[in-house]
């Protein structure tokens, strides 16, 4: 076969550039720290990189979230706690006011301190977020979740917000609510529960009086009928001397025959029941409709029964009752609240750690497809680099080859 001097020199000007090529790409990867220069060196560990890069920067975004997540309830779960903290000083209070030696002057100035606390609990309620929006206000975060109308006739103090959940993506799979709204907190708390007495069939007397609120509260909650309010009714009829029946007015069901005495109070699932009367006598009274209070129309309420001179004993009495079960009702919600937190908390600190985990596990990945191994990397060049003046030196050599050096 015959070569021309040219296609001597062009396959040794190409062996050159080739070696040359290949010497760059090896430098390139040395500088870099990155094997693949260009997706043709590895289609398919290019598309591999792209794909975990992906991952990663979308992990990365989750631990901003849950780092802004976490923030966010340790923020809520600081004012919940002052707001448990106000709440117990207020209960306090209430019991003192209730000392049969505190006076007039002294429930005054018991309530000029509640009612500071009020004004305390009624500003952390319309906590705001380093970003000005209102946390307990649920998706209408832009205005206050609470508003005081000193002028309406009912409730002075009500929850402008919704009950939207604002919740943050910490991972592909899980979301996890952000803040809880004042609806659930603090508005939907149960007032007390009520029992009136309505009237009576010839008894010569007949009171009836809640001794036992929790107990009430349980039989209330199980016997009340917002449908049917004759449901609603309870008689008692004495049965004989030593015998009373309890039954329901509206269905007709006995619910329970008790131990009897003329005049003798006996209890009855929280309620002191006080007949005097013979066989036949019968009294009546029904369940009142629940009603809800937030703490802040609670606190409200009782500063005006401390101020009012007027009011009796035992309409004292009822107001400080009404007091207490509102704000022991409202410190469960409180610490519901706070429960919820921790329970959020923990996920997004678990969340937060399986993500630590996957980008680890993922960085990984993509640097045993993309990072140089400088050890076989250096071995390479020292190779190429051979390789480059071994064509180097052949090209010198046959370039340097004449038909007149054979003339002589």
């Amino acid at each position: 076969m015959r070569i021309s001097t040219g296609q001597l020199y062009d396959r040794s000007v190409q062996a050159v550039l080739e070696n040359q090529g290949d010497l760059s790409d090896i430098q390139q990867q040395l500088s870099s720290g990155k094997k693949l220069l260009r997706p043709s060196d590895d289609p398919v560990g290019a598309a591999q990189v792209i794909r975990l890069t992906e991952e990663i920067d979308l992990i990365g975004q989750y631990k901003k979230n849950s780092n802004l997540l976490t923030n966010s309830l340790e923020q809520e779960e600081t004012v919940l706690k002052s707001i448990d903290t106000a709440m117990n000083r207020a209960r306090v209070l209430m019991i003192q006011s209730g000392n049969g030696i505190v006076g007039e002057q002294d429930r005054v100035a018991i309530g000029i301190e509640i009612g500071q606390i009020r004004d305390q609990i009624f500003d952390l309620m319309n906590s705001q977020n380093a970003a000005g929006e209102y946390i307990f206000a649920g998706f209408k975060s832009a205005s206050p979740a609470f508003s005081y109308n000193p002028s309406a006739t009912g409730n002075k103090y009500s929850f402008e917000g919704d009950s939207g959940e604002n919740k943050v993506q910490i991972s592909n799979t899980v979301k996890v609510q952000m803040n809880n709204s004042g609806k659930d907190v603090f508005e939907d708390i149960l007032a007390r529960s009520k029992a009136t007495l309505t009237g009576s069939v010839g008894a010569t007397s007949a009171s009836l009086d809640i001794t036992q609120q929790s107990k009430f509260d349980q039989f209330h909650s199980a016997n009340y009928d917002a449908v049917t309010p004759a449901n609603n009714q309870f008689r008692v009829t004495i049965l004989s001397a030593t015998q009373a029946q309890i039954t329901n007015v509206g269905t007709g069901a006995v619910l329970d025959t008790v131990s009897f005495s003329s005049g003798t109070p006996f209890l009855y699932n929280g309620l002191e029941i006080d007949i005097e009367g013979t066989t036949g006598n019968t009294m009546d009274f029904q369940l009142e409709t629940p009603q809800k209070h937030n703490i802040a129309e609670t606190l409200n309420n009782f500063v005006t029964a401390l101020n009012n001179g007027s009011l009796s004993d035992g309409g004292f009495k009822e107001a400080l009752e009404d007091a207490l079960a509102g704000t022991d009702n409202a410190l469960v919600g409180v610490a519901n609240g706070i429960s919820e937190i921790g329970g959020r908390g923990n996920i997004t600190d678990a969340v937060f750690a399986s993500n630590l985990d996957l980008e680890i596990a993922n960085k990984s990945a993509r640097s045993n497809i993309e990072e140089v191994d400088y050890a076989e990397a250096v071995s390479e060049l020292s190779r190429q680099e051979a390789a480059l003046q071994a064509a180097q030196a052949t090209f010198s050599k046959v370039t340097g080859v004449s038909l007149f050096d054979f003339i002589r």
